[in-house]
């Protein structure tokens, strides 16, 4: 048995933008891409528990912000998100050693 089916060019192209639109909506439903990079993976957290981990005020973190030390995350145009694998790791890598 065989099946032919008749689409005209821009029924094809509706039907495209329409999957695409849906597969980039699902892609970034959280605001986040979601993939299996372990980077996004990582836990997100906000400016405050990231100033309690490296025991710096959110200013202190704006400029660290500022001078892109962190990957962020932005949500909203006043809410930024930090991956808590690079807070640690810049806290670890920056610590001073007491003698």
């Amino acid at each position: 048995m065989e099946v032919i089916i008749n689409i005209e060019e821009n029924q094809i192209g509706a039907i495209v933008k329409k999957a695409v639109a849906a597969a980039l909506a699902e892609y970034f439903s959280n605001g986040v891409p979601s993939s299996n990079n372990t980077r996004e993976k990582d836990e997100l957290i906000g400016t405050a528990e990231a100033c309690k981990i490296l025991g710096c005020c959110p200013r202190t973190m704006q400029n660290y912000r500022d001078s892109k030390l962190f990957t962020v995350v932005k949500v909203g145009p006043h809410k930024a998100l930090y991956y808590r694998s690079e807070i640690l790791a810049f806290r670890d890598a920056h610590r001073i050693e007491a003698r």
